[in-house]
C-alpha cells in the first residue's frame, strides 16, 4: 500500500492503483458541539478572572479612598482643634490686655477704693480680728472720709500707706495670713478664669 500526504503536486505511482484509503494524519478531530463548549468555557474562565481582578482593584481603590478620607478628616479635626485653641488663647490675651488698659486709664474715686477694700475684707472672712490694710497713699487719701464708717464695722482695722503699691492695689494682713488684692493678681485670675478647663 502506498501512503501519500496531501500535496498540490501530482503524485506519480509506480504500480497501478487498485484501492485508495484516505486517512487524516493531524490532531484528533473535535466535534463542533464539543469545540463550541470548550470556547464558551474558556471565555467564561477569562471573564471570571477579569471580573475578579477588576473587583479586587475596585476594592483596593475604595480602601485607599477611605484611608485618604479618614486622614483628611483627621487632619482637619486636628487643625480645627489647634485653631480653636489658638483663638481662645488670643481672646484671653486680648481680654486681659483690654481690661489692663482700661484699668490703667481708670480714674480712681472713693467709691472704687471702698469697693476694693470691702472685697479684700470679705475675701479674708474676718470682721472683729485685727487687720492691717496697705494702700497706695493716693488711694488712702480718698478713704479719709469713709475711714470712720469702715472702722465702725471693723473696729480693729488699721490703714497703712505703701508707696510700692500701685493705684487700686490693696493688701490685707492679719494673724491668719495675707489676702492679695493686687490688680495684677486679679487680672491673672481673670485670665485663668477665661481659660477652658
Amino acid at each position: 500500500m502506498v501512503t501519500a500526504k496531501q500535496s498540490k503536486f501530482t503524485l506519480p505511482l509506480l504500480e497501478p492503483l487498485v484501492a485508495l484509503k484516505v486517512s487524516y494524519d493531524g490532531s484528533e478531530r473535535v466535534d463542533a458541539k464539543v469545540f463550541q463548549e470548550e470556547i464558551d468555557k474558556a471565555y467564561q474562565k477569562g471573564y471570571d478572572e477579569a471580573s475578579q481582578q477588576y473587583n479586587q482593584q475596585i476594592l483596593d481603590f475604595r480602601t485607599e479612598v477611605n484611608a485618604l478620607r479618614e486622614g483628611t478628616f483627621s487632619d482637619l479635626e486636628n487643625k480645627f482643634t489647634t485653631i480653636i485653641s489658638e483663638a481662645r488663647e488670643a481672646l484671653m490675651t486680648l481680654t486681659h490686655d483690654c481690661v489692663s488698659r482700661t484699668l490703667g486709664g481708670l480714674e480712681f474715686d472713693s467709691e472704687i477704693i471702698l469697693s476694693i477694700v470691702n472685697s479684700v475684707i470679705e475675701e479674708s472672712g474676718l470682721d472683729d480680728e485685727k487687720m492691717e490694710i496697705r494702700l497706695n497713699p493716693l488711694d488712702l487719701e480718698l478713704l479719709e472720709d469713709l475711714e470712720a464708717e469702715l472702722k465702725s464695722k471693723h473696729p480693729r482695722l488699721t490703714f497703712t500707706p505703701d508707696k510700692v503699691l500701685k493705684r487700686g492695689d490693696c493688701l490685707l494682713s492679719s494673724r491668719f495670713g495675707k489676702v492679695d488684692g493686687l490688680l495684677r493678681t486679679k487680672l491673672n485670675r481673670l485670665k485663668d478664669g477665661l481659660r477652658p478647663n
